[in-house]
């Protein structure tokens, strides 16, 4: 459930995308930071490894006007994909308010 400060008339949505290791989940974070207008968005972190494979994970604020008086705040978040980075999924998975799942359609990674 997204969390809605009355106070500040502010709706915070957490998102992550989630699938496969090498699905396309940061190339799609870093398409909607390189398509939304610098006045919308904050600065998109990601912790690689030097491989630039996701470590433990990418994060992109975003800022999409009001709704009845409320400003929106959506919170992007990747996951990492390979099978032993299992427990760092679940930690970012929690308080999860929407899950995009992500995968490569190319037949030879199906």
């Amino acid at each position: 459930m997204p969390f809605i400060n009355f106070p500040a008339r502010e709706i915070n949505c957490k998102l992550v995308y989630y699938g496969p290791g090498l699905g396309g989940k940061t190339a799609n974070l870093q398409w909607i930071y390189d398509h939304t207008g610098q006045n919308l968005k904050g600065k998109m972190v990601s912790l690689a490894t030097e491989t630039d494979r996701t470590l433990f994970f990418d994060f992109l604020p975003l800022d999409l006007g009001t709704v009845r008086g409320f400003k929106t705040r959506f919170h992007l978040y990747t996951v990492p994909g390979q099978v032993f980075y299992e427990a760092s999924r679940k930690l970012i998975l929690k308080g999860a308010d929407g899950v995009v799942f992500v995968a490569d359609s190319q037949e030879e990674r199906l």
